[in-house]
């Protein structure tokens, strides 16, 4: 095997899409991180190999401190521990790691946060007594200042590898990362209920957070299966060239979509503020525009942007987002078919971008004027009366404001509001 090869992708972390485990919160990674070590400690075995890439040693130093106490080797690929960093290339990113070879056992423990779009989970590629450690190790000398195969030579006693075992440890992962997650919301909720004293406004909350962001995730959802079907029909048909446009278009809603339900599931977990960051209102349209086309198009509606201002927003993306797929997924509704749907924008006095969707639907009836924000008020056969009120509840979480500005039997115009920078 050339180890040349090696420093020129990043397989480590190849191996983790491989392992095709879920993923883990970072505190699961940190307890699964001291298990191995933790063995090795008690041992006391006369010689082992150590190797560590961390990131972040914050809860991990205590363990760190004691491997210097005990008869092995220890090398490290970063600028985080004392230790000499013998990385030759910084081709591994985000990547972490913990190898250990000693004359019992053998251990691989792969990580990388960035795999997530939440940012504090990881799928861990985990391997104990594996024949695939050795593989491993091999690649990690590709990219290390000294030659790390020769201690695959030194500790060869007979490590059978027990797939057994392997799945036992990995199903002890999951069951303790659906723990930690479960002790989550449960703390989140308590904290809730404990700042409110009226109980049926604690319940009636929580509640009515829940079932918006599920109603969210539908609508997201719904995307997400029609471009795969896009997709689905265009391996089935062509020959799809990596340089292939419309691909990369609908690869790219995929992810901005998912993106998007990543942080609605989170909001599942703990209440957090919207993270408010400067804008480009123009390419923020033109990704909710290209979202929605595939849902329009099944009705022959057409979705244009136009007159869009080039200017610059305070917002959390994924919150507007949400808001104006809802908006404009309701428009989609409202059309029996052939229609058009228009997108435009205008600054108002007070430093505002006004967001305009107009559509030629069949209009909302003046009576329903003053309920259409209200929660549990819907008009749809179907429907559950959460999504405009939702929508409205966090526009005004980003400072802004949802508003229906025209409505007839010609058609219905809503303009969402949100701060200029």
């Amino acid at each position: 095997m050339n180890n040349e090869l090696y420093p020129k992708k990043n397989l480590l972390k190849d191996l983790i899409y491989l392992s095709q485990t879920q993923p883990v919160k970072k505190e699961v990674i940190q307890g699964l991180f001291r298990f191995c070590l933790e063995a090795l400690i008690e041992a006391q075995y006369h010689k082992s190999l150590v190797l560590i890439r961390l990131k972040d040693t914050n809860n991990l130093d205590g363990i760190i401190k004691r491997l210097g106490f005990i008869h092995t080797d220890i090398y490290s690929f970063s600028d985080k521990l004392e230790y000499e960093n013998l990385e030759r290339e910084d081709i591994w990113d985000d990547t972490e790691f913990l190898v250990i070879l000693s004359p019992r056992y053998s251990v691989v423990l792969i990580w990388d946060y960035s795999t997530e779009e939440t940012g504090d989970s990881s799928v861990a590629c985990f391997m104990l007594n594996s024949r695939s450690v050795n593989s491993v190790v091999n690649i990690i000398s590709g990219n290390s200042k000294i030659d790390l195969m020769r201690y695959t030579k030194e500790f060869t006693p007979e490590r059978r590898s027990n797939e057994t075992l392997n799945n036992a440890v990995n199903k002890f992962v999951n069951f303790a990362n659906t723990i930690f997650e479960e002790n989550m919301v449960s703390n989140a909720e308590n904290t809730l209920l404990e700042a409110n004293s009226d109980a049926d406004e604690k319940y009636r909350y929580i509640s009515t957070k829940a079932k918006g962001i599920a109603h969210e995730v539908k609508n997201h959802i719904s995307i997400i299966d029609l471009y795969s079907k896009i997709i689905q029909k265009k391996l089935e048909t062509s020959e799809v060239s990596e340089n292939d446009e419309s691909t990369k278009h609908a690869l790219n809603c995929i992810k901005k979509s998912n993106g998007a339900i990543a942080q609605l599931l989170s909001e599942l977990r703990t209440i957090q503020p919207p993270a408010l960051v400067e804008l480009e209102a123009k390419p923020l349209l033109e990704s909710v525009s290209a979202m929605v086309i595939p849902a329009a198009a099944e009705k022959n509606i057409s979705v244009s942007l136009q007159n869009c201002d080039e200017c610059k927003i305070l917002a959390d993306e994924n919150k507007l987002i949400n808001v104006l797929i809802n908006v404009i997924y309701n428009s989609i509704d409202a059309i029996d078919k052939d229609g058009h749907i228009d997108i435009y924008t205008e600054i108002t006095n007070d430093n505002m971008l006004k967001i305009s969707i107009k559509d030629n639907g069949c209009g909302i009836e003046y009576k329903e004027f003053q309920n259409i924000f209200k929660e549990g008020y819907t008009t749809k056969p179907l429907g559950n009366g959460l999504g405009l009120y939702i929508s409205k509840e966090n526009m005004k979480e980003l400072y802004g404001d949802l508003q229906l500005a025209a409505s007839d039997k010609n058609g219905t115009t809503f303009a969402v509001l949100i701060p200029m920078v």
